[in-house]
């Protein structure tokens, strides 16, 4: 049988969801039927691998099964880590490391540009002090 593993918390022993699609034998309709398995756990699965299992002696009161391989990873972690390569990729594109250098002689000229006309441009102090001479003129 081949079922999910969900969870890992006891020593040596893992707990497997078998899930089957049954049809009723009136209605003809299929649904899903789950049961949980306790299994001795020889490899040392984690959660939400998928695992192949086959009966065994009895090891303890509820445990009868035995791991016998992987068959699958857990989705999640998979996922996880695709979705951190991309993010990386996407980060390199746009950020790289070292800056060319006509982005960086663009960025200098343009910041030389600000400079000049924040020189050029009266700030609203001396344009306070230039109002308080004409009312004082007057």
């Amino acid at each position: 049988m081949i079922g999910r593993v969900t969870s890992t918390k006891m020593q040596k022993t893992a707990v497997v969801l078998i899930e089957r699609v049954a049809r009723h034998p009136i209605y003809k309709k299929t649904f899903k039927r789950s049961k949980k398995y306790l299994v001795d756990d020889p490899i040392g699965v984690k959660d939400g691998d998928l695992v192949e299992i086959i009966k065994i002696a009895p090891i303890s009161k509820n445990k009868h099964w035995r791991i016998a391989k992987v068959v699958g990873k857990n989705l999640s972690e998979i996922a996880k880590e695709k979705l951190k390569v991309a993010a990386e990729e996407i980060i390199a594109e746009v950020m790289p490391e070292k800056p060319e250098e006509s982005v960086g002689q663009s960025v200098s000229e343009s910041a030389g540009q600000i400079k000049t006309d924040a020189a050029e441009t009266p700030t609203k102090t001396t344009k306070k002090i230039k109002v308080k001479k004409q009312k004082e003129v007057k």
